[in-house]
């Protein structure tokens, strides 16, 4: 136990406690309701002691042989650093990082306590163990009892299996030598239980010595046990913790009985300091004139990853003129709340365009360093587009608002730009440009491929049934140019995100929309233009990047790269959390995978109810946030994903966000949620589907193939590709395709709380924009990520510091897995990708891919494709998932 030792009794033979007494002795130390988890703690600890079996001993005091170099203030219940190796070796599986650590405990030479001297510990947490290395030398004062008063020293290896954040068990071998006999020869075991059954408990127990060692002269230690319970009352944070504990030694009295040696512990953190530590024990309980105290008080002071301690070490079990003190460094990979470091710019720097994940994990790196004390600004220095879609760029856009909102200075560096690169850093205090770079952007354009006219020369005729005529995916196979409902609902599109685009733009550089709107039709821009044109605020390449930066910020500003260090965790236990639910890519039945090169996504069915299912049963999980980034797909897997998330929103709260596209299919499976996000230039709604077959006969026969076919029935293969649908099939398929239809303006109705005349209204394939979703009642709110996350943690009664856990975990498919052994990622396969085909033909393959991925037994809610998405620039691979470089299959903008 890490408390200041007790007095050393006299030897007596063994008697060990029976296993019901000290379950018995052990209920006062916890609270009621965990009472019986103490119970069976206390057995596991009772069973390892009984594979010791019976042997001669003496009584040996804690302040004995065995007895470790105190760890001031640390309790055996939340002991989370390399102090746990001593303390409770189970604690080691909680250890946040690499750690090592030198304490010195120094009493004057009248302390009759014999714990003095040096320890020095090495903790590393691996994949699922942790283990450490501790070693102590012990150099009692003159007035220790003998033989306790000779120098000795200690070996101690501890490890712990990493069994998750409730639960740990660990084990310390340890081996004693000394040139005293009484105190050299000893193999000690250790063991430890705790249990975390909540965020504010943690509950341990310790055996300690159960296998009895033995020292030259075949003398034994009896067997102590430690029980423990530490609570952190303020809502589990670590701002204070209390711990109560008590120690049982076997048959140290001389009546045969065991002592108890209560403790209390109190940690209390010190705001831009660190954490005030103490702890008093109580000795000698039966002794006349009433029990002693001895006492530890000190300061841990958090610097980064180091941490000093100092403190004194008192009490009348020490005496007045033992009185001491003790002092400690430790180095740790990982930190813990204290003295600020001088205020930083950190630089963030994007070299490819981020996909959806990565794109995530932007916004919460920018979330995160709004909320560092440390951080005084943040410069941007994009050499790709920060975002793949006019929504992303909204949502980069009010991270950095909320940066500058937390008192931070924005700067954004830019080389060869495009619009969304603009939309971005309008937000930012100033923008600066490399001289020899550019904006390339002149305005906004949407592109949409028709495939008509290519499948009749190749003798393939698309048969497609469908419904509304808005819903125009259909018309991309059927026809070479669309309609005119088409092209005026394109360019409604289009006008709209200019609208949203400009808007932006307008409020950051302020200038008045129609005049900026004059200003971009001249583009596209050299970097001299763009500042005459107030695009960009200053030119400055690379190596002038410090100096603009002091500009900026107004004074000489140290700047870092982003590389903070781990943190130790503010709560015990599974921390209630939101989970984050992606539906990213072409909706599909069964698993989600993916097309290496030709960069489509696709989301299963199977996969994304799974995710849904898993933060459903998850008791430590209070809402949900489903992330929904697609244009659609299979009305079956459409219809499976929202089963699962009415489901799960009739457990807990779930809240959809809409990123760059939730159209058609991804709609249908946004229903379910209350509320709805979405920024102003998502796309959404689309609600419609259609159904179709390709007939390749004709290439066939251009091939010289010919195909007979028999039938038992005269549908028997209407679904097959080497003929045309039947007039009566077609009727057919569309009385299918209204029944399809008719479900999807049901599910609509019942979760939006509209009237189906509504819905129909507003769908037939009609495609909007957030913002007009918005006035139509298709969502609730606009806002990004950053605002449904905020609102899934106040509906779960979170706190803002709530983590985030991503569902479904990342995968990738069979073969991009195989190509990403040889090294070749999906970053490589995009690039590759684009350097060998031309990239209207990686367009097209995509636009393509529903031929390739869908049956033509499946009927489809899909939003019909545009082309790749690019604001004037060139689109590098996504860093973080394989197909990353494919956009939405929605309705999207190109920027010339």
């Amino acid at each position: 136990m890490n408390h200041l030792p007790r007095p050393q009794s006299p030897a007596r033979s063994p008697r060990p406690a029976p296993l019901g007494r000290l379950a018995s002795a052990a209920r006062p130390v916890s609270a009621a309701r965990p009472a019986s988890v103490a119970a069976a703690l206390l057995g596991l600890c009772a069973g390892l002691c009984a594979l010791a079996g019976p042997t001669a001993a003496r009584a040996a005091p804690a302040d004995g042989p065995s007895q470790p170099l105190p760890d001031p203030g640390k309790p055996v219940a939340s002991s989370d650093d390399t102090s746990a190796i001593a303390v409770n070796p189970a604690n080691l599986s909680f250890l946040p990082g690499t750690e090592l650590r030198w304490t010195w405990v120094h009493t004057g030479s009248a302390s009759p306590l014999p714990a003095r001297g040096h320890s020095i510990s090495l903790g590393v947490p691996l994949w699922y163990v942790s283990t450490g290395l501790r070693f102590d030398f012990l150099d009692p004062p003159d007035a220790a009892p003998a033989p306790f008063d000779s120098p000795s020293r200690w070996i101690r290896w501890g490890l712990a299996l990493d069994t998750g954040p409730t639960f740990a068990f660990g084990t310390t071998l340890g081996w004693g030598s000394s040139d005293a006999p009484a105190l050299d020869g000893y193999f000690s075991l250790t063991s430890g239980v705790t249990l975390r059954p909540f965020t504010w408990l943690s509950l341990s127990a310790v055996a300690r010595d159960w296998n009895r060692p033995e020292n030259r002269l075949r003398e034994a230690i009896e067997r102590s046990y430690d029980f423990g319970v530490a609570v952190r009352p303020a809502g589990g944070r670590r701002a204070l913790e209390i711990g109560l504990e008590t120690s049982y030694v076997e048959n140290s009295d001389p009546d045969g009985s065991g002592t108890w040696t209560p403790r209390a512990t109190l940690g209390l953190r010190v705001p831009y300091v660190g954490t005030l530590r103490g702890d008093v024990a109580l000795r000698d309980l039966t002794a006349d004139g009433g029990p002693k105290i001895a006492a530890m008080a000190g300061l841990d002071v958090n610097v980064d990853e180091l941490q000093v301690s100092a403190g004194g070490v008192f009490g009348n079990a020490i005496t007045k003129s033992g009185t001491g003190f003790y002092t400690g460094v430790a180095l740790r990979s990982f930190s813990e709340p204290g003295v600020r470091l001088p205020a930083r710019v950190v630089r963030v720097r994007l070299d490819s365009t981020p996909g959806v994940r990565r794109h995530t994990r932007l916004l919460q790196q920018l979330w995160r360093l709004a909320e560092d004390p440390e951080v005084s600004g943040v410069a941007l220095v994009l050499r790709a587009e920060p975002a793949s879609s006019l929504a992303h760029a909204e949502e980069v856009s009010d991270a950095i608002r909320n940066l500058r909102s937390h008192g931070k200075k924005v700067l954004c560096h830019l080389e060869d730009a495009g619009g969304r690169s603009l939309h971005v850093c309008s937000s930012a205090d100033a923008i600066a440009m490399n001289p020899a770079g550019g904006l390339r952007f002149a305005g906004m354009s949407s592109s949409y491929f028709y495939f008509g006219g290519l499948l009749n020369k190749l003798g393939v005729q698309a048969d497609i049934v469908r419904i509304g005529a808005h819903k125009l995916a259909a018309e991309q196979f059927a026809r070479e140019t669309s309609t005119r409902v088409g092209k005026d609902d394109h360019q409604a599109l289009l006008d709209q995100l200019s609208d949203a685009f400009l808007a932006e733009v307008s409020a950051g550089r302020r200038i008045p929309v129609p005049e900026l709107e004059r200003r971009i039709a001249r583009g596209p821009f050299l970097a001299q233009e763009a500042r005459q044109s107030g695009l960009v605020d200053m030119l400055a390449y690379d190596d002038e990047l410090g100096r603009v930066i002091d500009e900026v910020m107004g004074r000489a500003s140290r700047v870092v790269d982003d590389d903070p260090p781990d943190e130790a965790p503010e709560r015990w236990g599974r921390s209630p959390k939101v989970a984050l639910v992606y539906l990213d890519g072409d909706m599909i039945d069964g698993e989600s995978r993916s097309i290496p090169f030709v960069g489509v996504k696709l989301a299963g069915s199977y996969t994304v109810a799974g995710a849904l299912r898993r933060a459903r049963e998850d008791q430590s999980v209070r809402a949900v946030v489903l992330r929904v980034e697609t244009g659609g797909g299979s009305t079956l897997a459409a219809d499976v994903i929202l089963r699962e998330a009415i489901l799960t929103a009739r457990v807990k709260p779930l809240v959809v966000s809409m990123g760059s596209s939730a159209a058609s299919g991804g709609y249908y499976a946004s229903v379910a949620g209350a509320p709805i996000f979405a920024s102003r230039s998502s796309i959404t709604g689309s609600i419609g589907v259609f159904y179709g077959k390709v007939d390749v006969t004709g290439l066939l026969q251009k091939l010289g193939v010919s195909i007979e076919t028999f039938r038992s029935s005269p549908r028997a293969d209407a679904e097959s590709l080497y003929r045309p649908y039947t007039d009566d099939e077609r009727e057919q398929l569309g009385v299918k395709v209204k029944q399809f239809y008719d479900r999807f303006v049901a599910r609509i109705v019942e979760n939006r709380h509209m009237k189906a005349e509504e819905v129909d209204a507003l769908g037939r394939g009609q495609v909007w924009t957030g913002a007009q979703a918005l006035e139509r009642r298709l969502i609730d709110r606009l806002g990004g990520l950053r605002q449904a996350i905020a609102e899934a943690r106040r509906l779960g009664q979170l706190p803002d510091d709530a983590p985030i856990q991503s569902l479904p975990e990342e995968d990738t498919s069979l073969l991009g897995y195989a190509l990403g052994l040889v090294g070749f990622s999906a970053q490589a396969q995009g690039e590759l990708a684009r350097a060998t085909i031309p990239p209207v033909m990686l367009d097209a393959a995509r636009a393509l891919s529903p031929f390739f991925v869908f049956g033509a037994d499946r009927p489809l809610a899909r939003s019909e494709f545009a082309g790749e998405i690019s604001f004037g620039v060139p689109t590098t691979a996504r860093e973080d998932e394989p197909g990353a470089s494919a956009p939405p299959a929605s309705p999207a903008s190109k920027e010339r």
